[in-house]
C-alpha cells in the first residue's frame, strides 16, 4: 500500500489506476489509511491521556478511604467530612461524610466546590444548576462490596486490557467509515468534475478514485491529532485538499481510459 499512498500525493496519472482497481485492494487501502489515523490517535492517547488516567489512580489508591457498601449503606473510616480533590485535575475534587444521613443541596456542592458529595445512603452529583440523587439504599448488593487500594489497581488493569484495546478497535472501525462516508461524498463533487472535464467516470470509479484523494487530509488530520497545538482550520485545509485533488484525479483521468491495476508479482 505504501507505493499508492505515495502515488496518490504526488502522481496524479495514478488515479487512472485508482479508478480501475479491484473492490479489494480499495478496501485495503480504507484499511492503511484508517492505520495511519490510528497510529495518530495512539499517540495523542500515549501522550496526554495515558498521564492523567495513571495519575487518577494513584490518587484513588493513596488518597481514597476504604469504603464498605453493605445494607443499603456505606461506611469508611473517616470521622466526619471530608473533601478529596484531584492532584493535577483541580475541578474533580468530591466529599465523602458516611455518617451524615441528610440530603445534600445542590449550594453545598457549590459552597465546596465539588462535583460529588457521598454521604450513608446516597450519591449526590452536580448536573450544572442541578443535583442528580443516586439512592444508595435502593441498590443495596447482596454481599459487603469495598472499594480500596486493591479495587483501584484492578480498575487501573481493567484500562489497561479492556478499555485501551475496545477503543483502539472502535476508533479504527469509526476511521474506516468516516474515509468511507466522505469517499461517498467526494465521489459527488467527481461527478460534477467529470461532466466539465468531459471524463466518463461512472460512480465506483470516482468512488475508488475519491478513497485515495483524501490521503493528504488524512496526514492533516493525523498531524493536528499528534501535534501539541492545532492546525488552524485544519478541516477546512481537509476539505479543500480532498477536492483539489478530486479535481485533478478527475483531470488524469479526462480523455483516457482507466489504467488496469498491475499484476501481484
Amino acid at each position: 500500500m505504501l507505493p499508492d499512498f505515495l502515488d496518490a500525493l504526488v502522481r496524479p496519472a495514478a488515479y487512472r489506476r485508482f479508478a480501475a482497481e479491484s473492490p479489494a485492494r480499495s478496501a485495503r487501502y480504507v484499511a492503511f489509511l484508517s492505520l495511519i489515523l490510528l497510529a495518530a490517535f495512539g499517540t495523542a492517547v500515549k501522550l496526554r491521556l495515558v498521564p492523567v488516567v495513571d495519575r487518577t489512580f494513584a490518587w484513588l489508591e493513596t488518597s481514597m478511604p476504604v469504603l464498605t457498601f453493605s445494607d443499603g449503606g456505606v461506611t469508611s473510616n473517616l470521622e466526619g467530612p471530608t473533601r478529596i480533590q484531584h492532584p493535577t485535575v483541580k475541578e474533580i475534587a468530591v466529599m465523602i461524610d458516611t455518617k451524615r444521613t441528610d440530603p445534600v443541596k445542590v449550594d453545598e456542592l457549590t459552597k465546596d466546590k465539588v462535583i460529588a458529595y457521598l454521604t450513608h445512603d446516597a450519591l449526590y452529583l452536580q448536573r450544572g444548576d442541578q443535583i442528580e440523587t443516586i439512592d444508595l439504599s435502593k441498590s443495596a448488593p447482596e454481599r459487603p462490596v469495598t472499594l480500596d487500594a486493591a479495587t483501584y489497581k484492578n480498575m487501573e488493569q481493567s484500562f489497561d486490557w479492556v478499555v485501551y484495546p475496545s477503543l483502539t478497535l472502535f476508533f479504527y472501525l469509526v476511521f474506516a467509515v468516516s474515509l468511507a462516508f466522505f469517499g461517498a461524498l467526494y465521489a459527488l463533487a467527481g461527478m460534477f468534475y467529470a461532466s466539465l472535464a468531459g471524463a466518463r467516470l461512472g460512480f465506483a470509479p470516482l468512488f475508488r478514485i475519491a478513497l485515495h484523494a483524501q490521503t493528504a487530509a488524512a496526514l492533516v488530520r493525523a498531524l493536528d491529532t499528534v501535534l501539541p497545538w492545532p492546525i488552524p482550520q485544519s478541516r477546512l485545509i481537509s476539505l479543500a485538499l480532498s477536492l483539489a485533488y478530486m479535481w485533478l484525479a478527475v483531470g488524469a483521468c479526462a480523455g483516457a481510459p482507466p489504467s488496469p491495476e498491475p499484476a501481484a508479482p
